[in-house]
């Protein structure tokens, strides 16, 4: 260590006795005899590979993002249930509380539509609507001895059967006119076919709760409980399609939006008054009774 210490300081007065003697001469810095020129290449070969790395692996994760997974595949599925659950808390939210001025596409779907919602939310209202009919006709006519309670799994297939031709034909007729129209009047707001699918699904999560009130064995509650469940989704159907066809003709565009909230309505009023209903054997008990009573007068007029 003393004779390398030596050397270096033999270097240094060496360099300043040069100086001193042409002040016009360069210096050369001389680095630690230990670390060659060799070292020094390698060190920056493998800052460079590093850095070659770092921008392959760039390249690779926007060529990720852009690339699309065939539709046979699971991969290309698995996207539209990429979702968690505050998106899909704040999506419901949205649906129950439609505010005007907001767009419900443009403030929630838009930067990622999914299918999870939609699906669970119609899934659980078919048992809903079908478990709470069946429960306000028990109820309705609990303790009284000529009725005889029989459950009608039946309605759980009607209930599917409405409700998913609901939420996905409807919107795929929607999505064509608009696309047609679209084609017609370029400034229009298009949307795309898992857009109002979206938006069709998370309207109908109002009913969820509002069915389940449909047990209480009023009638007049139950048509308000049915029109405010008609309004905050309507109203969320209106505001999300409005901007879609303003910019259409003005006929078009009316009729556009009495068609949308008229099959609404429809659904709505269908269930309540198909489920909720008096059942067939309370509407068939009085010409029952009167055929029985025919028949056993018949000996006595004898």
């Amino acid at each position: 260590m003393e004779a390398r210490d030596d050397l270096k300081f033999q270097e240094f007065d060496d360099a300043t006795n040069l100086l001193a003697a042409n002040p016009d001469a360069t210096t050369v810095s001389i680095g630690d005899p230990e670390e060659t020129p060799g070292d020094q290449q390698g060190h920056r070969s493998r800052e460079e590979e590093d850095d070659l790395v770092e921008d392959s692996d760039k390249t690779e994760l926007l060529a990720g993002q852009k690339k699309v997974a065939p539709f046979w595949t699971f991969e290309y599925y698995q996207t539209f249930f990429d979702v968690d659950t505050y998106q899909v808390l704040d999506r419901i939210k949205g649906s129950v509380l439609p505010i005007p001025g907001r767009n419900f596409v443009r403030l929630y779907v838009r930067s990622n539509p999914d299918l999870y919602g939609p699906i669970w939310i119609c899934a659980t209202l078919i048992f809903t609507i079908t478990i709470s009919g069946n429960l306000s006709n028990f109820f309705l006519h609990w303790g009284k001895p000529q009725y005889h309670y029989v459950p009608e799994f039946r309605k759980v297939s009607i209930a599917a059967t409405a409700i998913y031709a609901y939420a996905w034909l409807v919107p795929l007729a929607l999505w064509g006119f608009l696309s047609w129209r679209h084609s017609k009047v370029m400034s229009m707001v298009s949307y795309s076919f898992l857009e109002i699918v979206c938006v069709y699904g998370y309207s109908l999560f109002i009913y969820i709760p509002t069915s389940i009130l449909w047990i209480a064995p009023s009638e007049i509650l139950r048509w308000v409980l049915m029109s405010l469940a008609m309004c905050l989704s309507g109203a969320v159907l209106m505001l999300t399609f409005w901007p879609a066809v303003r910019e259409d003709n003005r006929k078009i565009a009316i009729s556009t939006l009495v068609a949308i909230m008229s099959l609404h309505v429809l659904l709505a009023v269908g269930c309540g008054q198909y489920f909720f209903d008096r059942p067939q054997s309370e509407h068939v008990q009085h010409p029952v009774t009167s055929i029985i009573n025919v028949t056993k007068a018949t000996p006595h007029s004898r």
